[in-house]
């Protein structure tokens, strides 16, 4: 099935926050000579690019890719116009798509392709709600559609007259729907007939739960914590449903086997016990909710890994009890997640592959569903705070209330151990990241300590959070 239906005449460039995008012609040169561009977003290893089409098929073995590094395809085209098929395989990560050209008429031929730019950050599609784009050219006219998650279309946008954008501007768009994004698409066309398409899918779906309380210095969950689990893997796999539902929804703009939801699990601790140990602890304890999830039957792939004392929600000392800092944070996506609100987690580990989906669902917990609803339609005010004593008492869920402009929704509670999680973006500066975790001094008195030794783990991966809600606004047609 092809990544984006077939557009005539049109160049399409997509970035998804990938490794690689791509462009193609609109139409031949002079010579019949059509071409596709395969553009690197990172270092990629060797691609493999196969275009079938015009009664031909086109195999391209290319050498590995630096970051910002481009690979020109390019093929005589037989006929006046003609349909093409192409696969890029770069490792792990492959997209398939279709398009057509046309046949070039010489000077009087169909207007040369364009280029869109996305300079949208993931903080702006999911939080500010507003897609920035650059174009090659004066853009007369524009399409501007916005997706949920259960591949809805809640903003629609059409403008036309001429004089829209000059070339090379700076253009945002902008929408107000608080529903979560799942997919953004434009179309532009040009003052003098080039058009183009640009698609981005910042999809991040945070699971809302309660936390998980572990005693001191321990990993097991406790059979009275279950409950708080088995909500949350309902909740997953209610989500992980909406996304299948999504993507059904949004046709062939999101096939491929990169676009498969992931589950991901990242826990936290706050700064009293030794910050190596703490970092091994939250690891530990991330690994046992992800083992849990697969066991409640959680069908996606599931990673984890452990953030120790870095990343702190709140700002805080050596040694400080701080509630809100005992945390984790599940997130569905495509990708490791990432974003600009909290400092890298450690590398992601896997603990589970996928598996086929159970043939049915766990009723879907009504307060998350009170929640989600508070927070689609402006209600209510912050999350409950975590409700557990000192991080000696092994608090690992979310806690804390909403930061100053996020709206996540209220959820009522039954005390100390029913307190609502939602994740909430790292809004720090790089000076405020906390420093590495070995070498700094700890507090022995009340910490996570815990007798294996700690240590730091490799890599740098950034979680970016968003939650998934509810109903339908503007039906996609």
């Amino acid at each position: 099935m092809p990544l984006l239906p077939s557009l005539a005449g049109a160049l399409l460039a997509i970035l998804m926050d990938g490794p690689f995008n791509y462009e193609f012609s609109r139409a031949t040169d002079e010579k019949g000579e059509a071409h596709l561009i395969v553009r690197a977003n990172e270092n990629l290893p060797s691609l493999e690019v196969t275009i079938s089409g015009d009664r031909q098929t086109i195999r391209k073995q290319l050498p590995p890719l630096k970051a910002g590094k481009e690979h020109k395809i390019t093929w005589i085209q037989n006929s006046p116009s003609a349909a093409y098929n192409a696969k890029i395989v770069a490792g792990t990560a492959e997209g398939e798509f279709g398009f057509e050209i046309s046949r070039g008429e010489g000077k009087g031929g169909p207007a040369p392709a364009g280029k869109i730019t996305a300079l949208s950050t993931a903080e702006d599609l999911v939080f500010k709600h507003q897609a920035i784009y650059q174009s090659s050219f004066d853009v007369a006219a524009y399409k501007f559609e916005v997706y949920d998650t259960d591949g809805d279309i809640i903003h629609r946008e059409e403008k036309g007259g001429g004089g829209q954008f000059k070339a090379n501007e700076r253009i945002t768009l902008k929408w107000d729907d608080p529903s979560d994004v799942f997919l953004v698409k434009v179309h532009f066309d040009g003052e003098q007939g080039q058009f183009g398409d640009h698609i981005l899918a910042p999809m991040a779906i945070e699971i809302p739960h309660t936390e998980v309380v572990f005693d001191s210095g321990q990993a097991l969950i406790k059979g009275e914590q279950s409950p708080k689990l088995d909500e949350a893997a309902a909740v997953a796999m209610h989500k992980l449903d909406s996304v299948e539902k999504a993507k059904a929804a949004v046709g062939n703009m999101l096939a491929g086997s990169g676009y498969v939801a992931k589950l991901y699990i990242s826990g936290y601790t706050d700064t009293v016990g030794q910050p190596g140990k703490n970092q091994t602890l939250s690891e530990q304890r991330a690994k046992a909710i992800a083992d849990y999830f697969q066991k409640k039957g959680v069908w996606s792939e599931i990673y984890f890994t452990g953030m120790g004392e870095r990343g702190l929600k709140v700002q805080t000392g050596d040694s400080v009890d701080e509630e809100k800092n005992r945390r984790a944070v599940y997130v569905i996506s495509f990708q490791p997640p990432t974003g600009a609100w909290f400092p890298s987690p450690g590398a992601w580990k896997k603990a589970a592959s996928a598996r086929k989906r159970p043939d049915s669902l766990p009723p879907y917990p009504d307060k998350w569903k009170d929640a989600e609803a508070a927070k689609k339609h402006g209600g209510g005010g912050g999350t409950g705070s975590s409700g557990s004593g000192g991080d000696s008492d092994g608090s690992s869920g979310s806690g804390g209330s909403s930061e100053p402009g996020e709206n996540l929704g209220t959820v009522s509670g039954g005390g100390p151990d029913d307190s609502a999680s939602y994740g909430q973006p790292y809004v720090g500066g790089a000076e405020e990241v906390p420093p590495p975790v070995e070498g700094e001094p700890g507090a022995t008195k009340k910490g996570c300590n815990i007798d294996a030794d700690g240590g730091e783990l490799p890599g740098a991966l950034i979680v970016l959070l968003a939650g998934i809600v509810g109903r339908r606004r503007v039906r996609r047609r």
